[in-house]
C-alpha cells in the first residue's frame, strides 16, 4: 500500500483511539440526554389541557416502564395524542409506502408540538434516506441534530444518516466529521451502524482526486440523481467531470504503456 493511502487511514485510527478514551463520558451523556428528554416530555404532557386525564395516565405508565424503550414509548405516546400520526408511522414501515409516508409526515415537521415535530422529522428522514433522496433528507437531519435535538432521542441515528447523506452528495470532509461525531458520541448505537460508519470513514479517506475511487463515487452520485429524474445542471457537471477524469486516466495509462514499450525497444 502506498504511503499516500496509509496517511489518512493512520489519522483515522488515531482519531478513533482518542475517541474511545471518552466512551464512558459519552455513555453517561447519552443516558442523561434520554432522561432529560423523557422528563421534559412528561412535563409537557401534564401541561396540555387538550390531553385527557386517562391519556396522561396511559402515557405516564408507558414512558415510566423500566424495560421500555423510550424512543418507542415516545412514538406510542404521540400516537395516543394524535391518532392520525399512526397512519404516517405505519406508511413509513410498509414496503412501497414511502410516497404516502412522505405526504403525511412532511407537514408534521412544522408542528407546534416540538416532540411531534422531532419524531416525525426522524421518520421522514429515514424514509427519504431509504429512497436515496439525500437532498430532501438533509434539512430534516440538520434539524434533528440542531434545533430539535432536545425533543428527540433519535439524534444519534440522525447524525449517522447525516454523514451518509453528505457522502452521497460528495461532501466528503463534512461526511467524515459527521460520522466520526456519531462514533464518538453514540457508543451504544447498534453495532451495524457503528461498523458501517467506520467503514464509510475509511472508504472516504481513501478516495484520491481524479482516480478510480473518485470517479466511482461521482458515477454513483449521477446514477442516483438520474434515477430521481434529476437531469439538471448539477448532474451534467458531474458527468462532464467523470468523462474528463476517465480521459485523463486513459492518457496516463497510454503514457505508461508507451514508456514501457520504448524502454523495451531500447534494450
Amino acid at each position: 500500500m502506498k504511503i499516500g493511502r496509509l496517511f489518512p487511514t493512520a489519522l483515522g485510527l488515531i482519531a478513533l483511539g482518542a475517541m474511545f478514551v471518552g466512551v464512558t463520558d459519552s455513555v453517561d451523556a447519552n443516558d442523561q440526554h434520554s432522561e432529560k428528554v423523557k422528563a421534559s416530555f412528561l412535563e409537557h404532557i401534564n401541561s396540555l389541557e387538550s390531553v385527557a386525564a386517562p391519556q396522561k395516565a396511559a402515557i405516564q405508565k408507558a414512558v415510566s416502564e423500566k424495560d421500555s424503550d423510550f424512543s418507542d414509548a415516545l412514538t406510542d405516546s404521540l400516537i395516543l395524542m394524535y391518532p392520525k400520526y399512526s397512519d404516517a408511522i405505519s406508511a413509513s414501515d410498509v414496503s412501497g409506502g414511502h410516497e404516502r409516508a412522505i405526504e403525511l409526515l412532511s407537514p408534521l415537521q412544522q408542528s407546534e408540538d416540538k416532540y411531534l415535530a422531532g419524531d416525525a422529522s426522524f421518520y421522514l428522514a429515514r424514509t427519504l434516506m431509504n429512497e436515496e433522496r439525500f437532498e430532501d433528507a438533509m434539512p430534516c437531519l440538520q434539524n434533528l441534530v440542531g434545533d430539535l435535538s432536545g425533543y428527540t432521542v433519535h439524534q444519534g441515528s440522525a447524525q449517522y444518516y447525516l454523514g451518509v447523506a453528505q457522502a452521497g452528495l460528495l461532501k466528503n470532509q463534512e461526511a467524515i466529521e459527521s460520522l466520526m461525531r456519531f462514533l464518538q458520541f453514540n457508543p451504544n448505537a447498534p453495532e451495524r451502524l457503528r461498523v458501517s460508519a467506520w467503514r464509510q470513514v475509511q472508504q472516504i479517506q481513501s478516495i484520491q482526486k481524479g482516480k478510480l475511487d473518485d470517479i466511482y463515487q461521482r458515477m454513483d452520485f449521477s446514477r442516483r440523481r438520474l434515477e430521481l429524474v434529476e437531469t439538471d445542471e448539477v448532474t451534467q457537471v458531474e458527468q462532464d467531470k467523470i468523462v474528463s477524469m476517465l480521459t485523463n486516466l486513459i492518457k496516463e495509462e497510454e503514457k505508461k504503456e508507451c514508456s514501457s514499450n520504448c524502454k523495451k525497444g531500447g534494450t
